[in-house]
């Protein structure tokens, strides 16, 4: 790490301690401490897959074919199929802190970690997932009273059948911390923002879920 990188990492993490990091800011630390993360592969395959979109091949990549894939098996299956994201928060942290360490500043808490995990939702809403060149669906950000997901839909044909249909699944997700949401039923099912674009924004050093001209749709909703 040369100077300018680090009086880089410096200003971003003052930013963070004092409350005023915003989704922008995310964007740029989140590639800044993947280039000194020492082989940590999370926070490397986080970053690449942030900067490119989606567009190159890599572990997100893969966890979202390959999640797709079980979806579109799962009557051969013939067991219960748990989806975890694909990076958990304990990984996501521990890498974090890790880097920080090594450059001689304090490891962030969960709140923090929360906060940078909101804004790089936030930052991949509206990503197309392709395979082999087909899109063959998108991810979204949704909310619930108790969450904010990184939701990803795609297109699935059950058992080699020549029927397709639409399947979800969270990829990541983070405490909702910052909006008052109305639970649509007892098993709180996420909004989803399949068309409109959310921002995270900082108000007075608190981060906001900018929600100006969204309209989330419940999840049973199908897109025209």
């Amino acid at each position: 790490m040369d100077r300018k990188e680090r009086t880089l990492i410096n200003y971003y993490y003052e930013k963070l301690l004092d409350n005023r990091l915003d989704e922008k800011d995310v964007y740029a630390f989140l590639i800044l401490i993947s280039n000194n993360s020492n082989g940590n592969s999370c926070l490397q395959e986080l970053a690449g897959f942030v900067v490119s979109r989606g567009t190159k091949p890599g572990v997100v990549t893969e966890y979202l074919c390959e999640t797709r894939n079980k979806f579109a098996n799962l009557a051969k299956m013939n067991t219960t199929l748990k989806i975890e994201e694909v990076f958990s928060f304990k990984e996501i942290k521990n890498g974090i802190n890790q880097v920080l360490v090594d450059c001689q500043l304090k490891g962030l808490s969960n709140e923090q970690v929360n906060d940078i995990i909101v804004c790089v939702i936030s930052i991949l809403q509206h990503v197309k997932i392709t395979e082999n060149g087909r899109e063959i669906g998108r991810l979204f950000f949704a909310i619930a009273s108790k969450q904010v997901m990184l939701m990803a839909e795609v297109e699935i044909v059950q058992n080699g059948g020549g029927k397709k249909t639409n399947v979800v699944f969270p990829v990541l997700t983070a405490k909702n911390n910052y909006a008052t949401i109305k639970k649509q039923d007892k098993y709180d099912a996420p909004y989803f923002f399949e068309e409109k674009v959310i921002e995270i924004t900082n108000q007075d050093g608190k981060l906001e879920i900018n929600f100006v001209g969204a309209m989330g749709s419940a999840p049973q909703s199908t897109k025209g």
